[in-house]
């Protein structure tokens, strides 16, 4: 019987041995070699997604701009 608890006791202590609790996102940031968390900038973009981003940006200003100038004319 004690031959039972000391295996008990050395399968237990060998399980809590390891304190690292599983954390998804780090398994995705080791299975894809970049963390997801980040979000991605426009400056480290392609030159077309960054033209693309850029245009659509300077239309939304612009379009503001017109909305705000019609409401003071």
């Amino acid at each position: 019987m004690e031959e039972n608890n000391q295996i008990i006791q050395n399968e237990s202590s060998t399980l809590n041995n390891d304190d690292t609790i599983f954390d998804p996102m780090e398994s995705d940031n080791q299975i894809m070699d970049a963390p997801s968390h980040n979000k991605p900038h426009l400056q480290q973009q392609p030159k077309g997604i960054r033209a693309i981003g850029y245009t659509l940006i300077g239309f939304f200003v612009l379009m503001f701009a017109i909305a705000i100038a019609a409401l003071i004319l």
